[in-house]
């Protein structure tokens, strides 16, 4: 059991991690299950354009998924911690992150671990600027339309 969650962990720390290499192909197929958690508008918004990017599928039933992915916003640099003990703790910190005038979105991926039922611990931790224009990009990152960049180790655009 405990090789199962290691091998999990171990591919989607790959999956999210690795850098693209080039743009995504119309017949890929699609990625890893995961349960969506974003508390707002922007956080839905930017939910859904990493999901499209990305090719992830979003469930509604957090035990049937590879992994859980939370997007806030938020001016801090961490919101999030890096485990939980219940999806419903993880949730509760998600929701009170609901800031949407924060200048990041975070992007972060957790998946379960045998310590217990609902033991989430963290995997990936991304974050993007939100500009004036509202067009996000990476930290570090020119962006989207003045060169060529890679985000979320799924696509380049």
């Amino acid at each position: 059991m405990a090789n199962r969650h290691r091998t999990r962990l171990v591919f989607l720390a790959l999956l999210v991690l690795a850098p693209g290499a080039g743009r995504a192909q119309a017949s890929r197929p699609q990625g890893p299950l995961l349960y969506l958690i974003a508390p707002g508008p922007s956080t839905q918004r930017e939910a859904g354009r990493l999901f499209r990017l990305c090719r992830w599928t979003d469930t509604t039933v957090a035990r049937d998924a590879d992994a859980v992915v939370a997007v806030v916003r938020s001016s801090s640099g961490n919101p999030l911690a890096w485990s939980y003990d219940s999806l419903k703790w993880l949730r509760d910190a998600a929701s009170g992150q609901a800031d949407e005038s924060g200048a990041q979105f975070h992007v972060y991926v957790y998946v379960f671990t045998p310590e217990g039922p609902e033991h989430l611990q963290g995997v990936s931790h991304r974050s993007f600027d939100v500009n004036a224009g509202g067009v996000l990009t990476l930290l570090g990152q020119p962006a989207p339309g003045t060169s060529s960049w890679c985000g979320w180790g799924c696509a380049c655009f």
